[in-house]
């Protein structure tokens, strides 16, 4: 503690004015993140009350220059390599998060870790470039401070924006699956069995759901591998990191050994999942005016006091 409180003390006052930069930057990212999660938030309910009135073929995809694929390609591959031999526990675990977020590709993970590496060293960059954009005389342990955290935080970052997309997926699933579950009650009363009713609703969902969607029309790939039904619902349910999905999974396997109407526990299931969303729901609503408290104390309560005070503050000084 006190090696950090001398580190800060070291600081100029001249060399604060990067750091005061960066953090304008990561408040201005933190003001402006609600927005644009709501503005999500609104085109997803617009996709969801969408009505497809037909099929599009799919467009061919753009050529591509060579050159650039190939040294793309080599770039994602080394590092992959590179950090599977290094840490292949980690790499499992980061292949993992990319399927939850959407990413099905086995080169996701080169990616990800190529992406980190640039953001650390353009972090890093930004860093030397305001100092000297700055001018400031600050000492050489300073600067490298500032530098070590502009290059924290673009390597970092990646990080967080994956962990805001495995949530806004999970969000997408858990308002996606008891839609499933009632179209998968329709098929089972028409007589279809449960491969034929995962694929059939698959294809429903992909015009509101399309990452619940594809990972149903895993499902069906699998199943039609030659994959359980048990197990295939078991991955599904690593895929979307739910656990009504192995609820869903447990419930499949004990309605086949007990031999008792697939429909009719279905439907007691989907009763329980729609409850269990309303409750959610219900939940943040009472927690909405404890997360009120803060905004109106810190933001209201200093101005209402400042009103009353200051014309009594005013009248005393020109009465004396």
């Amino acid at each position: 503690m006190e090696t950090l409180i001398e580190l800060l003390a070291s600081l100029r006052p001249t060399s604060l004015a990067p750091v005061a930069l960066l953090l304008l930057l990561a408040g201005g990212v933190a003001v402006a993140w609600p927005m644009l999660a709501a503005r999500g938030e609104r085109s997803d309910l617009k996709r969801r009350l969408k009505i497809d009135t037909g099929f599009e073929p799919p467009k061919p995809d753009a050529p591509v220059k060579k050159n650039t694929n190939a040294v793309r390609e080599k770039a994602v591959r080394t590092a992959h390599e590179f950090y599977a031999r290094s840490d292949p526990e980690n790499v499992a675990r980061l292949r993992l998060k990319l399927i939850q977020a959407g990413y099905m590709d086995p080169r996701a993970v080169g990616m990800f870790f190529l992406i980190r590496f640039v953001g650390l060293v353009v972090g890093a960059l930004s860093a030397v470039v305001l100092d000297k954009l700055f001018g400031s005389d600050a000492s050489t342990r300073s600067f490298w401070v500032f530098v070590a955290m502009a290059a924290g935080f673009g390597y970092f970052a990646p990080g967080f924006v994956l962990g805001r997309m495995i949530h806004a997926k999970m969000v997408e699933y858990r308002n996606g699956f008891p839609d499933f579950m009632d179209l998968m009650i329709v098929c089972s009363d028409a007589g279809m069995s449960m491969e034929a009713g995962v694929e059939r609703v698959s294809k429903e969902l992909a015009a509101t759901y399309p990452s619940l969607s594809q990972n149903l029309q895993l499902v069906s790939l699998e199943l039609r591998a030659g994959r359980s039904l048990d197990d295939a619902l078991k991955a599904l349910a690593d895929r979307l990191s739910l656990d009504e999905v192995r609820s869903f999974a447990t419930l499949l396997q004990q309605s086949k050994e007990l031999g008792t109407s697939l429909s009719g526990a279905l439907r007691v299931f989907s009763d329980e999942m729609r409850h269990k969303r309303m409750s959610i729901a219900e939940e943040k609503a009472h927690a909405l005016p404890a997360k009120m408290s803060v905004p109106v104390t810190v933001c209201i309560l200093p101005v209402v006091l400042m009103i009353a005070i200051i014309p009594i503050l005013v009248k005393f000084t020109a009465g004396d």
